[in-house]
């Protein structure tokens, strides 16, 4: 009779190092989505989420050294980092074509009407804008970007004191240099209404007030390294009447 101890056999299928891999990829996929779906600014996501993937593929590199073992993790993790990469190119491609869109339907518009009628649809417009539509706290300085660290950004509020609504509202930035010469300009549209945006993008009705949400601010990378901090002059420089219903 063998009187001999039983013996406990450990055995294990895991593959710490895949694991591990995949988990760290679901992460930086996942936050990189979360900011990939605002446009323009979510390409700032586009190298975090390259970053996952290459992430995600080393473990599954690793899962099948080890018969894939473990594989399962660094595969959702290439699939979120996947969609991490297309989600801001799609927002920021439609808010694009979005833009695109409502300047030439704006000038489509304004080109068919005669040339009387542009004229006063100018001077309507140049009225309104200097009667009934008010840019206040305006702020342009270097901020910080999670992933740029400091780059020229634009924060500003918009209200519209007049009886009409807007459906867009074009703000242009001209930033100077030391001598206060311009050297660079950009236009923002912080009211923009558009079947082809993918935004909930709403008219800025009388009275009402308009300002970007808590904690994000227009970026201006483009801006040259001549410009003075904080030398802008700003103005509103074209808008759009809601048609009425």
């Amino acid at each position: 009779m063998n009187d001999a101890p039983p013996q406990t056999v450990i055995v294990t299928t895991r593959n710490t190092a895949s694991l591990t891999m995949g988990i760290i990829a679901i992460v930086v996929g996942v936050l990189a989505l979360l900011v990939g779906w605002i446009p323009f600014i979510g390409l700032l996501a586009i190298p975090v989420a390259i970053i996952g993937l290459l992430l995600a593929g080393i473990g599954v590199i690793l899962a099948l050294v080890r018969g894939f073992k473990g594989i399962t993790m660094p595969l959702l993790g290439g699939l979120i980092c996947v969609g991490a990469l297309i989600l801001p190119i799609l927002s920021t491609g439609g808010m694009s074509a979005a833009i695109t869109e409502a300047q030439k339907k704006n000038s489509s518009d304004v080109a068919g009407q005669p040339q009387t009628q542009r004229t006063e649809l100018a001077k309507e417009k140049a009225t309104y804008i200097q009667d009934h539509v008010t840019l206040y706290d305006i702020e342009v300085k270097y901020m910080d970007s999670i992933l740029d660290g400091k780059v020229p950004g634009v924060l500003f509020k918009l209200r519209n004191t007049g009886d009409r609504q807007l459906d867009m509202v074009k703000v242009t930035f001209y930033f100077k240099d030391s001598a206060g010469t311009v050297i660079f300009e950009e236009d923002f549209h912080p009211v923009l209404v558009s079947d082809y945006s993918i935004q909930n993008s709403k008219p800025l009705k009388a009275g009402y007030v308009w300002q970007m949400e808590s904690g994000k601010f227009y970026t201006a990378k483009s801006v040259p390294r001549e410009w003075k901090e904080g030398s802008v002059d700003v103005k509103i420089t074209d808008i759009q009447f809601s048609k009425a219903l």
